[in-house]
């Protein structure tokens, strides 16, 4: 009889380790596909902030619809001529709610004016907020942390669990810039001996925040003629101020040392003209200043913008791209002439 009973329960013991790893493992194995393959959707304060990826028109009504969004924060900038973008300002649209665009990078530091816009949206937006950037990973999660610690009570390490590998970030290669991040947060509350707050995040982030040697302020020493001649070339000469606490390292090479980059844009992209200068072997200290000059090519008539900023080609290893600038500087030199 004994035997009898302990049958079913030995077959049911037998299976219970099999059905465990199972469960176990389907969890991680469904995290998976919702972030790779899904809208990697999630709260991160309920009632007030939600992140996802890039939603096609019909998820973003669903999103909207669901949470109650009141401002969608699209992080991945202005880009008019895509279809996504093109979608989004659509359903966005139709639906009633504001849409706040920043353009932040998922491979450098972030942009000093664009991380104060930031700021100025969370503070001031109509909530819920829906947050997104492509794969709803490192950038979606990066404003995440800051929307957490801007408007909760969340420490810095609750707060920088919205970069966990459940949510797709993975702190290697140039996404780990967006760690580096808050661990320049922390180590300015370390070596001032003080805890996180609301306050002093936010602060820290509008008048202090250093991203990194090239931090920089540029000025016009010889600006572009307000009017060119159809088949002639010309060349500004922009002056670069260092305002980091480190020097610059100007060379000569390609993938090494702080370049000056610009581009020519017309009405349609991609850039009409482009390339990089300061190709030299200089050091310039901070509260340093650089002239570099700019040439620009031969343009067909029409209406150009001229663009300015700054690339630290440092360990980066790959080639100046049109419209992928590596910005660490502050907001962009730009200036506006007319070829006839």
């Amino acid at each position: 009889m004994s035997t009898l009973l302990s049958s079913p329960r030995l077959r049911l013991r037998r299976l219970f380790w099999p059905a465990l790893a199972v469960v176990v493992l389907a969890w991680p194995v469904f995290e998976m596909c919702r972030v790779y393959g899904g809208l990697n959707d999630h709260t991160v304060i309920p009632g007030r902030v939600y992140r996802s990826a890039q939603p096609d028109p019909r998820e973003m009504r669903e999103l909207v619809a669901r949470h109650s969004v009141r401002t969608v924060l699209n992080l991945r900038g202005t880009t008019p001529w895509d279809g996504w973008y093109q979608g989004e300002c659509g359903a966005t649209a139709a639906a009633g709610v504001s849409q706040e665009d920043v353009t932040l990078s998922a491979h450098t530091l972030p942009f000093p004016a664009e991380l104060r816009r930031v700021v100025e949206v969370l503070d001031r937006t109509e909530y819920p907020v829906l947050v997104h950037c492509k794969q709803g990973a490192d950038r979606t999660g990066m404003v995440s942390a800051m929307a957490l610690l801007l408007h909760t009570d969340a420490t810095l390490t609750e707060a920088r669990r919205q970069l966990w590998p459940r949510y797709g970030h993975w702190p290697v290669a140039r996404t780990a810039n967006i760690d580096r991040f808050f661990d320049l947060y922390e180590q300015v509350l370390a070596a001032e001996g003080v805890t996180h707050t609301p306050d002093r995040f936010r602060r820290w982030v509008q008048n202090e925040y250093c991203p990194g040697p090239a931090r920089s302020q540029l000025n016009w020493a010889k600006a572009p003629p307000a009017e060119v001649e159809e088949g002639t070339t010309f060349t500004a000469v922009v002056r670069c101020e260092n305002r980091s606490e480190t020097p610059w390292e100007l060379k000569p090479g390609h993938f090494a040392g702080v370049h000056v980059c610009y581009a020519v844009y017309g009405e349609k992209p991609p850039a009409a003209w482009e390339g990089r200068a300061g190709f030299r072997q200089e050091r310039v200290p901070p509260g340093g200043v650089v002239e570099v000059p700019i040439p620009v090519g031969r343009l067909k008539p029409g209406a150009y913008r001229l663009v300015v900023e700054l690339h630290d080609a440092t360990g980066a290893g790959i080639p100046f791209r049109t419209q992928s600038f590596t910005k660490f500087g502050d907001d962009s030199l730009v200036a506006e002439f007319v070829v006839q």
